[in-house]
Formats: C-alpha cells, structure tokens, sequence
C-alpha cells in the first residue's frame, strides 16, 4: 500500500491519547476504606471481569476509530501495479512497447492494448500528485519528459509503429535516466505485451542492468511490469517471404498464420500490384500455410509494387504485407568441379542446375579456375570439389554472406579444409547387399520441403552406396537411417550454404533417377536469386528501412496514408529517391511466444520487480485511493464503541408491592 500523504502517518502517535485520557481519569479519584462499601464490592467481585474487559474494547475501538481517520486522509492507494510499499513517488519511467503485437484488441469495440495502458497509466498518474512522469518509446529509444499524463494519447510518440522493442535497450536508457537526475524516489512502469522477441531474456545487456540498478539505493527504485499478454481471440497474420519475376509473371511466396487450430477454414486474400486487384481464397489447416500466388506482369519490363492483405481482425497491424520487384534479371549459376570427376556427374549436375528454363544460365569451371566465379551477378555455386583456402575461399565467404547460396557436394579425395566451421569427414560405404536409405527429412523447411500442394519429394526412393560424412555445427534437413546426414544447412548472416553428401553418380546412388537433387538445386537457386531483389525489402525500424541523407521520402502504396511522424517506423512501400522499397514489420513479431515469469526471473535477477497481470478489457485503473474504506471503518469503530458506552437499563421493584394473583 502507499500512500500520497505519507508525512501524515505520523499522526499515529494519536492512538495513544484515548489510552492517556483512560489512564488521567483513573486518577482522578482518591479511594477511601469505607465498611459498608465491602459487602458491596464483595457482590459485584465476580462481574468485574467483563467490565474490564468491556473497557478494553471500547478503548480499542477508539484507538482504531483514530488509526483509520489518519489513513484516510493520508490518501492511501491499493492496486497490485505499485505493489506494497510507502512513500511518496518522485519520477515515474514508462516504458512503452510500441510493437506491432501492441495493437491486439481482445474484444469487439475495446481499443488496442497500446491505448488501453496510456489511457490507466494517465489515470494511475493522476492519482500519484505530483509526480513527473518521464516516457522511453520502443521507437526512439529515449527519455522524454512528459508534462502531463492526461497528453500520452495524443503523443506521436506514443502512436502504434511496424518495429520491434528492445527492452533491455530501453531499461539501459531509463537507467541512465536515473543515474544522471538522481530523483529520491523513482518507478520504471514497463507496458509490453511480454512478446519473447522483444525482452530477449538471454541477452547479456540485463547484466549490465542488473549491476546499475544495484548501485541505486534498491530502496529508491522499483521496477513494475504491466503484463497485457492475454489472447483472448484468434488472431491471423500474413506475410511475404519472396517476390520475384518468372517469365512475364510475379511469384509471390506468401504465409498464413493463424494462433489457434480451430479446424479447416477458408480466408479470402487480396492481392494488389501497380494498383491493379484481385483476389482469391485460401485454405488453412493447421496453424501455418505456405503457398505461391502467380499475377500477371502485362508485359512490364520494369519493376513494380503492391500489398497482400486479409480481413481486418483481432490486430489489424499483421493483416497486410508489402512487396516491390525490380526489372527482370537472369539467374546465374556457377558449378566448379575437380579435375577428375567423372563426366556423368558432371552432365547430372549441369542438367539439375540448368534444366533448361528460362532466365537461367550455368557456367562450369574446373578447380583450378574457381577465381573465375562471377560472384557479384551469380545466385547459386555449386562445388564439388575440395574446400577451397585463399582468396577464393575469403570470396565465397563473402558470397554467402551477402545472400547467396552454396551447394557443396562431396570430393572424390578427402579434404581437411572447412567452410563456415563445417568440413568433410571420411568416405563411407554401405555393407554388401546393402544400402543407405534415407529415414527422415524436414517435410516444411529446406530445399527438400513438400510442394506447395502438399506432394512430397521421393526420398523414400533414394538408396546409396557411397557417401562422405559431414562434420560441424550444422542443422540436418534429412538423415540416413542410421542417423547421419544426408543434407546439412549452415546458415551464414544472410546466405545458406547446404552440404550433400552422395554424387549423382551410379556408383554413389540413384540421385539422377530419383531427380532429387535437381529439385534441391532449383529451389537452391530461387533462394539465392532473392539477394537480388533484397535491395527491395526492408524491416520496419532498421537503417534500410531508412531514405540516405541526399534522398527524400514518399510513400507510394495504396494500402493507408500511414502517420508521416512515425515513417521510419511504419510499414509501407516507400520510394526513396529512384530506389522503391517495400517496407514490413519484423518476423519476430509474428511469433507466439512469450516471455514466461521464469525467463523475467532471469533477466531481472536480484530486482524486486513486481509483474501485474492487467486485461486490457476491463476499464479498472491501475491503482485507487482507498480513504473512503477508511472512512467507513472509522465510523464503524465509533458506533461499536457508542454501543458498547450504553448502560444497560434498570429494573427498580418498590418494596411491600402486591403481587398479582390468578
């Protein structure tokens, strides 16, 4: 409990005059023997008891009558968000979450949850009188005063955005705030939906925090946490994974999601590019579907831009999606081999590389002229050859950080050299009569994923007899059925580099005839024909999301006007300058889960911080004064007491009185 008179308790002290008085008047009288007075004392020895015990509860109830009038109008507060304590606050730090999970409504009519925690914290502030409020926004990042609570809705920077909050990074910021102002007394109010992507529990800045904050008097500071975390509806998201052109057409890789399985449903889905739309519906059962929608391009050379979108619902800030594509380019891959293969792996690959579609080229170099890989037009390297050292290595690191994809297929020799901490382990061979088959392989992700009807790739068909084992840290997309990998992902800043372990080769395996590695390498040069169109995509918040110093900005989709206060952080097509790019909230934002009271544990550890679990669809405030329960208390204790004061009324008989008589 706290109390916004807290110097008032101290008249407290009070409680002890009723029992001063009661003390004064028993003094007032000076006892006297008298005989006569002994036969009475005698008869009424066993009722004095109950009479002192009868004046101990009046005393109490006059003691307590005077407690409850001074907690009255010491102004106390109840509500589990300013926990229990005392003393009057000084500085109140809001930290605000403005992330797109911020926007959720758990009923029809009710605001978002962002809304809904200005609209009590400016109520909570109105209670603590004179306390200054300071407000640290997931946007900014930065500690501004706030000259009064009753403005937070009205604040652009408190208005909803498309980025991420950083949590931590914002207590770090409210932490220097309070180093450097020094307030006697301080609270840090977090607002969030405890969305886990946003609190990052194991990062290592909560240490830092941890440290500072106990350098603080912990008497001083109290960190309060406004959990809004409830789902009460289901919610639906899409979102764009890809977007690229294909022989006068526009492929759209596109995901719904929804929270809850509540069966098989249809979703209808609108589609809008250069202004022109349409739409379809979509079918999804289970909590995720992934599927391709194909929209005519008319014959336009140049690039372009459009929206995804589904019916408005429980957080309107996840229903749409943003795409822009560029003029139409070629799709290059490279295939460097060693110098010994055998001339039918070498037309396999070329054939599964190059099958002959358009807009795709393939080069094929031998080892000793790997330098010679075009690296900043190509998409895809397939190398199979020993791991290369050098330049040429430093090269095609640098190829797959930047977005591009290797497929490494195993040397003929043993090779000691690693790509990105993974390397070639021994050749192995299959027992006589015999084969390595493959068990298990990843069904959702990877380049061996299930196509987009659902048909699975026939790996089941797939059997070997030769395969070289891979070594490292790496996720295994499918495994033999004695648990070794068969296709190995290492995921390197934004490119892939995927390791096969069999040729297509009769003497390794049946790869030609199951055609599995050609749909491995097709679907490895889509995904690495996307750093093309990268320049394309930006994250709500991030610096590409962001026009350079001699470029201006312009919003150009359709979709909404959207709050130019807010542009670096609101999704959008943008042109900034001659670039057009597609801006769209972060991934993680789409994520279901959440920080659990054990990750909050762990990331305040050593804080007393105090978690207040609050419905954004009840209108109660965050705290209320309770002086009118005192009040009512004080009065009760009065009456109990008047009551207990009453003398018990006397029956007098005259003497020699006739009785009646039937």
């Amino acid at each position: 409990m706290q109390f916004l008179q807290a110097s008032l308790l101290y008249g407290l002290f009070a409680l002890s005059i009723p029992v001063i008085i009661h003390l004064l008047n028993r003094r007032r009288f000076r006892t006297v023997q008298w005989a006569a007075m002994q036969f009475l004392l005698k008869a009424t020895r066993e009722s004095r008891g109950k009479k002192r015990l009868k004046q101990i509860i009046i005393l109490t109830c006059r003691a307590l009558a005077i407690a409850a009038l001074i907690f009255a109008i010491a102004r106390p507060l109840l509500g589990g968000f300013l926990g229990w304590g005392s003393g009057k606050v000084d500085t109140v730090v809001l930290i605000l979450d403005r992330s797109p999970s911020m926007e959720r409504t758990e009923a029809d009519g009710a605001p978002p949850k962002r809304e809904a925690v200005l609209t009590q914290v400016a109520t909570a502030m109105a209670e603590l009188e004179g306390a200054r409020l300071v407000l640290i926004d997931s946007a900014s990042n930065k500690a501004q005063d706030i000259p009064s609570p009753d403005i937070l809705p009205e604040l652009s920077t408190t208005g909803p955005t498309d980025s991420a909050a950083d949590i931590p990074g914002m207590l770090s910021t409210a932490l220097e705030y309070l180093q450097e102002a020094k307030p006697s007394r301080s609270e840090i109010w977090i607002a969030s939906d405890l969305q886990r992507a946003d609190w990052l529990p194991d990062d290592p800045r909560w240490g830092a925090f941890q440290a500072g904050l106990a350098a603080l008097d912990p008497q001083e500071v109290n960190v309060r946490i406004l959990a809004l975390s409830s789902r009460e509806r289901n919610d639906y998201t899409i979102s764009t994974l890809a977007a690229r052109r294909d022989s006068g057409e526009l492929i759209l890789d596109l995901e719904l999601t929804r929270e809850q399985d509540s069966g098989p449903t249809t979703l209808p889905v609108t589609y809008s590019i250069n202004g022109a739309r349409s739409a379809n519906t979509v079918q999804i059962e289970g909590q995720t579907v992934r599927f391709q929608r194909r929209l005519p391009l008319e014959g336009q050379s140049e690039g372009g831009h459009g929206w995804v979108s589904i019916p408005t619902d429980t957080n309107p800030r996840n229903n749409v999606s943003y795409f822009a594509f560029g003029a139409e380019v070629v799709s290059s891959a490279f295939y460097v081999h060693e110098a010994e293969v055998p001339e039918e792996v070498v037309e396999a690959v070329s054939r599964a590389a190059a099958p002959g579609l358009p807009n795709q080229t393939l080069t094929i170099l031998p080892e000793s002229l790997g330098h010679q890989v075009a690296w900043e037009r190509s998409s895809l390297v397939v190398w199979q050859a020993s791991i290369p050292t050098g330049p040429v290595a430093e090269q095609l690191l640098a190829f797959v950080k930047a977005g591009g994809v290797a497929v490494f297929l195993p040397p003929a020799n043993d090779s000691q050299e690693s790509f990105g901490g993974v390397s070639w382990g021994p050749l192995t061979e299959s027992a006589d009569g015999r084969y390595f088959i493959v068990d298990e392989w990843n069904h959702i992700d990877g380049p061996l994923r299930d196509g987009v009807d659902g048909t699975e790739i026939p790996l089941q068909t797939l059997r070997a007899i030769l395969r070289r084992e891979i070594a490292g840290d790496t996720a295994t997309l499918a495994k033999w059925d004695d648990g070794s990998p068969f296709l190995a992902r290492r995921v390197i800043d934004n490119g892939t580099a995927l390791f096969l372990n069999t040729l297509p080769d009769y003497t390794w395996s049946n790869l030609e005839q199951t055609a599995v590695h050609l749909v491995a390498l097709q679907r490895a040069l889509t995904l690495g024909s996307q750093r093309h169109g990268a320049g394309f995509f930006a994250t709500a918040g991030l610096t590409g999301a962001q026009p350079h110093p001699e470029e201006i900005r312009s919003r150009i989709d359709t979709y909404t006007e959207g709050d130019p206060a807010n542009a670096n952080h609101e999704a959008g097509v943008y042109k900034f300058g001659e670039r057009t790019v597609a801006v769209n909230r972060p991934t993680e934002e789409d994520s279901l889960e959440q920080a659990s009271t054990p990750d909050l544990a762990l990331a305040l550890a050593g804080t007393d911080f105090k978690l207040f679990e609050e419905s954004t669809t009840t209108s109660d405030p965050l705290v209320r004064e309770a002086w009118r329960a005192f009040l009512v208390a004080m009065l009760l204790f009065l009456i109990a007491e008047a009551i207990l004061c009453l003398q018990p009324k006397r029956v007098t008989t005259l003497p020699n009185t006739p009785q009646p008589t039937s």
